[in-house]
């Protein structure tokens, strides 16, 4: 493989200009989806029921007008009579439309001031004539979101006019500037680390075009989620860096065997390759994991990602060397590897006395006595070793990860919001003034009218009005006694909660959707309602995410549990050794916990898409670091058959390229982490970036224990591979 490269090295740069313009071209294709009704499969009842109310009732978008002056009857009329004038617009229900707009609150009814003056203002629900998703209706939006500029007093808001916001006002962008800011702290990481200057623009040239490529393929898929386009280039970025600078650095250590840049090119090619396809597979498979959520975000997010992960290290041993053999004389110009930061005196100072945390390599391969003198070295000599790692494994371990199972998580829908809309602001506002959390339908099929008998319906409002957390509850009864006949009510007043075979009831809570509140009142209104009617859906806000959390505990082990099972199949394949699959999976896994417990402690609850995904990502991305050590150490191993030595050459030779690779994959992501208005996108970002560090340093500081007290596991392991590799190639 490695010398068809080189040979084609020309060749391979044209065909990777020409993917990379086609890609572009099929890029702006690509929808974009926002709303948090497309994270959610078909099936379940918030979504049958919000199709249901679309189809029955003639409208499914709807908004909020709060006006904030009670007695400015002017502003009120002004806007009612603009707002009922547009065509898109099917009602806007406001204290006026039933008579009462002119008695004092005081003579008014219980209800009707529950329904229209909230807190300290007056409440309007306007009804369109579509979904979020149409056109016409998002167009309305705008225009009248332009209109109420004047009246500065009067908030405008609601999920389909934050659905408006998200997709005209605000741009959310695959390069948002924070992102820039970190591919150029990346890259300035880069040039001092492997002290040259062309390598690391060739690295992001080579990322830059398989994440083109990804992207335009995504034409396939017809849509991603806003999610997956803001994650996508700083994970690709950071997860895939890696690829790239082993293959530099292997390059660059089979320069001083070979007798030509090309032979040493090819060479590097096979080994590098050989060495990262085990640990790309559990990327990969780690990202793959994701897609068997049941909510539609992982599918795209998962395939995405994998894509990105698959693209990249293709274009790591096909494009990023031909581009390195091409500018190599410009690259020989413009080294600098004499330069040391230990010429400057502070740094000297610092490197000298943390210097003992590393195994000092000796002379004498078999001369203990240097590495004694380290503190893991120590740790080795001591007697109370196995004390240590069994505290280490028997107490702390166990800690950790049951914290980390055991993190507050947030379901609130505002998680998924950029916080920078105007529109969510005056959510919060809203939600301050009016008291207001949720308005709930709830949808009823009714076949046969004269068969539904309006008292079952009554007991049920009764019971519902009695929930904690409930502070309206409207049904066409309030109209009229169960005992008045339907003849009697006027045809408006019937066709606001029953039409077209399906009955309304209207449900006001006092806590926003996705708290533990919320969650409550549903479960409770639905053991309710089940005394009542055998068929019915929830619908609004909270509906949504009460199913959303009911897949998402699922989602959550299937996720954790086939990410695992699929990387130990991998491990074992690539160890063939079950016992040090398994203790390599198990390091690995609690750095996971260790990130999750470090996130509570300083930022409180973890997003709910986070929390689900976080495990298969760190899982799949950071476990690079561990396989590089143990490659490393069974080449050290095999040249003295010396555990000490070997894992001190081990430690110097992998310390630095792993915590390259870690910081490139927090410099990618922590832009998002502090600067991106999104909860969610900022809560991934930071799990991911103090992952990597994290996992580093798990790495550095167990993976010796682990290979010292397995070494012998691991020797007969891989004789057995070498068995079965040279069975096969017979």
């Amino acid at each position: 493989m490695g010398r068809l490269v080189v040979k084609l090295r020309y060749l391979i740069i044209i065909i990777y200009i020409v993917a990379s313009i086609f890609a572009v071209s099929q890029w702006s294709k690509v929808k974009i989806l926002k709303g948090f009704s497309s994270f959610l499969p078909e099936e379940i009842g918030s979504i049958k029921g919000q199709k249901l109310l679309d189809s029955a009732f003639g409208s499914s978008a709807s908004a909020m007008l709060f006006f904030t002056d009670v007695d400015d009857k002017e502003t009120y009329w002004q806007i009612i009579s603009y707002v009922r004038s547009l065509p898109e617009v099917k009602s806007a229900l406001g204290p006026d439309q039933v008579g009462i707009f002119t008695i004092p609150q005081g003579f008014l009814p219980e209800i009707v001031r529950q329904l229209f003056y909230q807190g300290k203002g007056i409440l309007v629900t306007i009804e369109f004539n579509g979904s979020e998703s149409d056109p016409k209706v998002l167009k309305c939006i705008g225009n009248i979101y332009n209109y109420l500029k004047r009246y500065p007093d009067v908030i405008f808001t609601g999920s389909s006019v934050m659905t408006w916001e998200s997709e005209y006002s605000f741009r959310s962008s695959p390069f948002p500037w924070y992102f820039v800011l970190s591919i150029i702290i990346m890259l300035f990481i880069l040039i001092l680390n492997t002290k040259t200057l062309i390598p690391p623009i060739l690295f992001f040239i080579s990322l830059a075009s398989a994440y083109i490529i990804n992207m335009g393929t995504n034409v396939f898929l017809g849509s991603i989620s806003y999610l997956t386009n803001a994650l996508a280039g700083a994970l690709q970025f950071g997860v895939s860096m890696d690829y790239a600078l082993f293959l530099f650095h292997r390059f660059e250590e089979e320069k001083t065997k070979s007798t030509n840049s090309k032979e040493a090119m090819a060479n590097a090619i096979n080994k590098t390759f050989s060495a990262i396809l085990g640990s790309s597979l559990t990327t990969l498979i780690g990202f793959l994991a994701i897609t068997i959520m049941t909510l539609k975000i992982g599918l795209d997010l998962g395939l995405v990602i994998a894509k990105g992960v698959f693209f990249t290290l293709i274009a790591s041993v096909t494009l990023l060397p031909s581009l390195i053999l091409i500018l190599e004389k410009l690259i020989n110009k413009t080294n600098f590897y004499d330069f040391s930061f230990l010429n400057f005196k502070p740094i000297k100072t610092i490197n000298d006395k943390f210097k003992f945390l590393f195994f000092p390599e000796s002379k004498n391969s078999k001369d203990k006595s240097d590495s004694k003198n380290s503190f893991l070295g120590l740790v080795f000599s001591s007697k109370n070793r196995l004390v240590i790692i069994g505290i280490i494994l028997i107490i702390l371990m166990p800690l950790i990860i049951y914290n980390g199972l055991n993190i507050p998580v947030s379901y609130r829908l505002d998680d998924t919001m950029p916080s920078n809309l105007e529109s969510y602001q005056s959510l919060q506002k809203i939600m301050d003034l009016a008291k207001t959390g949720d308005l709930i339908n709830v949808v009823i099929p009714v076949p046969s009218f004269e068969r539904f008998s309006r008292f079952n319906l009554q007991r049920a409002v009764d019971e519902l009005k009695k929930i904690d957390g409930i502070s309206l509850v409207a049904s066409l009864n309030d109209y009229g006694h169960p005992s008045v006949p339907i003849q009697f009510f006027q045809q408006a007043n019937i066709e606001t909660f029953y039409k077209n075979g399906y009955m309304k009831i209207y449900l006001k809570t006092l806590y926003p959707p996705g708290t533990k509140e919320s969650v409550l009142i549903l479960d409770q209104a639905t053991a309710i309602l089940r005394k009542y009617f055998t068929e019915f859906y929830f619908v609004g806000q909270s509906s949504m995410l009460y199913d959303f959390i009911k897949i998402a505990q699922v989602d959550f082990a299937r996720i954790n549990i086939a990410s695992m099972v699929f990387i130990f199949i991998i491990l074992l394949f690539i160890f063939f050794s079950p016992v040090f699959a398994t203790v390599l999976l198990l390091i690995v896994e609690f750095s996971v916990m260790l990130n999750l417990v470090f996130y509570n402690l300083f930022s409180g609850e973890i997003s709910f898409i986070a929390n689900m995904i976080i495990g298969s990502i760190q899982l799949g991305s950071t476990i690079d670091y561990a396989l590089l050590f143990v490659t490393r150490f069974t080449e050290e191993y095999e040249k003295d058959k010396n555990k000490i030595s070997a894992i001190s050459r081990t430690v110097s030779a992998t310390a630095k390229p792993i915590l390259n690779a870690a910081l490139c994959l927090f410099f990618a992501t922590v832009g998002f982490n502090l600067f991106d208005p999104t909860k969610v996108v900022s809560c991934i970002a930071g799990l991911i970036g103090r992952g990597a560090l994290i996992s580093f340093i798990v790495v550095i500081i167990f993976m010796p224990s682990i290979v010292y007290f397995l070494t012998n596991i691991l020797h007969m392991a891989d004789n057995r591979k070498r068995r079965v590799i040279g069975m096969f190639s017979k």
